[in-house]
C-alpha cells in the first residue's frame, strides 16, 4: 500500500519499537551511559538551589553522554531494515515508504531516549523536593523536549544516513565524532570549522539558556558574529528550526540513499 492510513503507522510504529527493545546494543550502549548522566546530576534536594536550573542542566548534560549511545545503537537500523530480502515486508506494510522510514527512525529513538528521560525527570523531582513544588518537573519535560530530542533527533538521523553508505563500524565511529564536533569542539580546539557556539550546533544550547535557565555561553561558546548571536526566545526558535531542518534532509537523503540500492 503506498496511501498513508493511521492504523498502519501506529502499528509500524509498535512494530518498530518492540524490534528496537530486543536490540542489545540499545541498551549496551544506553545502559552504562544514563547511569553516567544520572550520578552526574545527582544532588541531594537540600544543595539545589533553583530546581527549575536543575532540570535544564540535566537535560543538557544528558545531551552530551547520552546522545553518542544513541547514535552508536541505531546507525545500523535503516541498513538492517532495507537489505537484501527486506522489499517484500516493506512493500507489505500498510503505511507509505516515507511513513515506513520515518518509523523506522522515530520508534528506535523513542525507546532509546528513555533512559535519558528518566535521568531528567529524576534531576526535575529532585529540584521539586528542593523548591517545594511541582514546577520543576514541569521543566524537566520541558528541557528534555527542546534541548536533548532535537540533537538526539538530528544525530540519529544523520548516524542513519551514514550506516547506508559505509560499514556499521565506521558509521558509529564517525556519527559520534560528529556529534562531538559539532557540540564540544569549539574553533579553538578544532582543527576545521565546526558548529559549535553558533546556530548550527545540535547541542540544545540555546533553547536551554533562553528557556530551561542554563548560562547564555552554552549558546555562543564566547563566540560572536551573525551565527553566535545572544541568547533569546527568537534565536533559540531559529536553532530549532535548522535542527529540525537537518532531520528532515538527512531522513530524505535516507530515503534517496535506499531507492539508489534498489
Amino acid at each position: 500500500m503506498t496511501v498513508l492510513s493511521a492504523p498502519g503507522t501506529f502499528g509500524t510504529l509498535r512494530y518498530e519499537a518492540l524490534m528496537a527493545v530486543r536490540r542489545r546494543i540499545l541498551w549496551y550502549a544506553m545502559a552504562p551511559l544514563s547511569l553516567l548522566a544520572l550520578m552526574a546530576v545527582t544532588n541531594l534536594p537540600g544543595s539545589i538551589d533553583d530546581g527549575v536550573r536543575h532540570a535544564g542542566n540535566a537535560a543538557v548534560t544528558a545531551a552530551m553522554i547520552c546522545v553518542p549511545g544513541v547514535v552508536v545503537a541505531l546507525a545500523d537500523r535503516l541498513a538492517e531494515g532495507t537489505r537484501a530480502g527486506m522489499g517484500e515486508l516493506v512493500a507489505a506494510a500498510p503505511c507509505s515508504g516515507a511513513a515506513r522510514l520515518a518509523a523506522m527512525l522515530a520508534a528506535p529513538l523513542g525507546v532509546a531516549l528513555l533512559p535519558p528521560l528518566l535521568v531528567v525527570l529524576s534531576a526535575g523531582l529532585m529540584g521539586a523536593l528542593a523548591d517545594g513544588g511541582p514546577v520543576p518537573i514541569g521543566a524537566a519535560l520541558l528541557a528534555f523536549g527542546v534541548v536533548l530530542l532535537p540533537g538526539a533527533a538530528a544525530a540519529t538521523a544523520f548516524a542513519a544516513l551514514l550506516g547506508l553508505l559505509m560499514p556499521p563500524v565506521l558509521a558509529r565511529v564517525a556519527a559520534a565524532l560528529v556529534w562531538f564536533w559539532s557540540t564540544i569542539a569549539t574553533p579553538q580546539l578544532s582543527p576545521v570549522p565546526t558548529p559549535t557556539g553558533t546556530l548550527l550546533s545540535p547541542s540544545g544550547g540555546y533553547p536551554a539558556a533562553a528557556w530551561a535557565g542554563q548560562p547564555e555561553v552554552l549558546a555562543h561558546r564566547f563566540l560572536d558574529g551573525p551565527l553566535s548571536p545572544p541568547a533569546s526566545t527568537g534565536w533559540a526558535l531559529v536553532n530549532l528550526a535548522i535542527v529540525g531542518g537537518m532531520t528532515v534532509l538527512f531522513v530524505v537523503l535516507s530515503g534517496l540513499a535506499i531507492a539508489g540500492r534498489r
